[in-house]
């Protein structure tokens, strides 16, 4: 049961001290990939027809080369225009966060470029970070057509940046062959990438230390970690490492694309594999050179539920890690106490009564008492508050 706190004047609330250089400064950092990297799809999935890429649901590279040449072949005097789209800076996207990111963001770009193109045309899943446009009509309405399909496949995000390439071949007057058409636009799409590049440089994915300079600040509930881990029994030795990993739960979001984090409503569909994968970004950003194995491992497990409906494993109860445990019901307050773009922040009390209602279920019911009391007694000197029992 919490204590009912009310507050004396009516001002905002704040709690805790800033953290002081727990995280240190590191000079620079290479990413390390793990080799358990875990990719959050149904085992089950129907298996992909032939034609049709595994990833995106769209028709593959041999499936344009096949409706290129039937086209050619049908000399009906249509003007076909072939676009191809590289992505300029996937790779790196691909490298620094994984291959499972790289494919939900491969996923997004594809199905955002299949509602740009509508019925206008036909658009394919190329090797690698390419795609394919297929249009027929005039240069205008083609020209028009491809402007959408390269606005669809740029993205960005708090740590990376995606830009488009493209190349275009007119069939058959430019390319008499599927062949043709794609060296053609491809020669294309590589020297309109490098004039730009000449002109203005690219943003990369952060490594760690950027990333750590983006995460927004998570220092009252960080510091409200410190008191719960001591409420519970964690080790002197171990309470900074909760703490440190309480205000980098969520540094793995700088993988995620602006649109998704600011979208106002419930995320789902292919938005959500961005969500399922941000803890496992986190890890891969704080292990190795950084030294911060042990944050990092908490932070993989930090959204895991005591119930076994958590991500990205579905551990449940005593399985779990407890720091991450306590990062879990922690993160969970400093959401519900923040502005979203859904929604406004709830009230501190209601947040703490939503924790007791999730207590058993998505939380550890001592996790949520522990933190109940320590919130109580962070509040009455900060505050000047009265506490009824």
């Amino acid at each position: 049961m919490i204590a009912v706190v009310a507050v004396v004047g009516g001002g905002a609330w704040l709690l805790g001290m800033v953290i002081g250089a727990v995280l240190g400064v590191v000079a620079t950092l290479t990413v390390v990939g793990r080799s358990d990297e875990v990719r959050p799809t149904s085992e089950a999935a129907a298996p992909t027809p032939d034609g049709v890429d595994a990833v995106t649901g769209l028709p593959t590279h041999e499936k344009l080369v096949a409706d290129l040449q039937e086209a050619i072949d049908a000399g009906d005097g249509r003007v076909l225009t072939l676009y191809l789209f590289a992505l300029d800076g996937f790779k790196d996207y691909n490298d620094a966060y994984g291959a499972a990111c790289g494919d939900a963001l491969l996923e997004w770009l594809a199905r955002k470029l299949r509602d740009a193109v509508g019925s206008y045309g036909s658009v394919y899943r190329m090797r690698g970070g390419s795609f394919a446009l297929l249009a027929v009509g005039s240069e205008r309405f083609t020209s028009a057509l491809c402007a959408s399909a390269a606005a669809a496949l740029s993205e960005n995000g708090d740590g990376f940046q995606i830009y488009c390439d493209v190349g275009q071949a007119a069939l058959p007057a430019e390319a008499p062959s599927p062949r043709a058409a794609l060296e053609l636009a491809a020669r294309r799409a590589s020297k309109h990438g490098s004039e730009r590049h000449v002109k203005s440089g690219r943003r990369a994915p952060v490594d760690a230390t950027e990333a750590l300079r983006l995460v927004r600040s998570r220092r009252d509930v960080a510091t409200l970690a410190i008191g719960i881990a001591r409420r519970l029994g964690v080790p002197e030795a171990e309470i900074e490492t909760v703490e440190s990993a309480t205000a980098l739960c969520d540094i793995g979001n700088v993988a995620v694309p602006a649109a998704v984090l600011g979208y106002p409503g419930k995320i789902n569909g292919p938005e959500w594999q961005f969500i399922l994968l941000h803890t496992l970004v986190g890890e891969r950003l704080l292990a190795g050179p950084l030294g911060m194995e042990a944050v990092a491992g908490l932070v993989r497990y930090s959204h895991e539920r005591w119930d076994g409906s958590g991500y990205p494993h579905g551990l449940a109860g005593n399985a779990i890690p407890l720091g991450s445990r306590i990062i879990f019901v922690c993160s969970a307050f400093q959401d519900m106490t923040s502005d979203r773009p859904h929604r406004a922040a709830l009230d501190p009390l209601d947040a703490l009564v939503q924790l007791e209602r999730g207590a058993g279920s998505q939380f550890d019911p001592k996790v949520v008492e522990a933190f109940c009391d320590e919130f109580t007694a962070e509040a009455e000197p900060e505050l000047g508050v009265v506490a009824e029992a």
